[in-house]
């Protein structure tokens, strides 16, 4: 898989490590679309979190995806920030909630952030560009913060906090793909494995191009301060990681979440886990490769399998008496045998193919 890229162009190229903008990396992948537990066109969705402590030393920043995404395909979360519960589950920490001037401060233990929305007053401060690689965000800090600068308000805030979903067909086979076992008709018609694969800043797995563009705009790969990551998985699945990571895990709470995803999880359908990645103390790049084998039982596939079923045994039944009419003989066991052989695999092939 390609790498997800986070880069900047300093205000001041030649300050110290010091007075450099410190970055924390907050990502969910949300994939229950084939489980029945969500109903949704924005799932599977994976949502980035960008916290910049010291953004005014930054003119512009880019967030770069490894695929073509619509516009539509990106939504705004700045406006589900707006809600303390919201905030609270994000954070994972009691935050309080203020707004100033249609923007929102949220406040966590005695420090206070500026959500960043996308939908800014000011024209030209965050725009989408598509290029042949892969797809741009790019937020213009400076022109941002001529007019923060004007108002008192906004002016004291140097900690800002973007949040956006990315969601669309694009995200397969760029952050995760599904396989399944060729012989998964005789051995487990309902069982896969799903590969979900995250980078950001791994250089080797950025375009030649892309760096050489940063080396030459005389911008900086973000080192990120903290990274964390979160897959979101039914209970009942096996999810392991092959990345000398801390992991941890806890149970989403019934009915939590439901306001921040814009849509109800079925909690009928059994318990999500969310998974949790995080990395500390100057990461620089993040990677991190998660297998999921899961278990699908459709109530189409079993209605296939018991109607072939039967008419297996209808056309067996009359199979037999047939060979056995014009056979009566070993030659006609020999031909059930190798007539019920063929036929057996063929419907191994069909099941395989129609029980996705």
């Amino acid at each position: 898989m390609k790498s997800f890229g986070l880069w900047y162009f300093p205000k001041d190229d030649s300050a110290d490590s010091a007075d450099m903008p410190e970055f924390d990396l907050h990502v969910n992948f949300w994939s229950l679309e084939d489980y029945k537990h969500i109903v949704s066109g924005e799932i599977p969705c994976l949502d980035i979190g960008i916290k910049i402590s010291g953004y005014k030393r930054i003119n512009k920043l880019t967030f770069f995806c490894p695929f073509i995404v619509g516009e539509n395909d990106i939504r705004d979360l700045a406006e589900k920030m707006t809600t303390k519960n919201n905030a609270n589950i994000i954070f994972n920490k009691d935050c309080e909630i203020q707004t100033k001037d249609n923007y929102t401060i949220i406040e966590l233990e005695e420090k206070k952030l500026l959500v960043f929305s996308l939908d800014q007053v000011i024209k030209g401060v965050y725009c989408v560009k598509t290029e042949e690689y892969g797809t741009k965000l790019e937020f213009e800090f400076q022109n941002f913060q001529e007019y923060a600068n004007s108002n008192p308000e906004l002016e004291k805030f140097d900690t800002i906090y973007i949040r956006f979903r990315i969601s669309g067909n694009a995200l397969t086979d760029n952050i995760y793909f599904d396989s399944e076992p060729l012989n998964k008709s005789f051995e487990s018609a309902f069982s896969g494995t799903r590969m979900i694969d995250f980078k950001i800043n791994e250089k080797r797995n950025i375009e030649e191009k892309i760096r050489a563009e940063i080396i030459v705009n005389h911008e900086k790969l973000v080192d990120f301060k903290k990274v964390h990551f979160l897959v979101m998985e039914p209970s009942a699945y096996d999810v392991s990681s092959f990345d000398d990571l801390d992991m941890s895990c806890r149970e989403l709470e019934e009915g939590l979440w439901d306001d921040y995803l814009g849509t109800k999880i079925n909690f009928s359908k059994g318990h999500i886990l969310a998974y949790h990645w995080k990395t500390k103390g100057d990461p620089g790049s993040f990677s991190c490769l998660v297998k999921v084998n899961y278990s699908k039982t459709k109530v189409s596939t079993i209605f296939v399998y018991a109607m072939l079923v039967i008419v297996l045994g209808i056309i067996s039944s009359a199979v037999v008496t047939g060979v056995n009419i014009l056979y009566p003989n070993d030659l006609g066991a020999m031909l059930c045998c190798v007539i019920g052989g063929s036929f057996l695999v063929m419907l191994g092939m069909f099941i395989g193919k129609y029980s996705k």
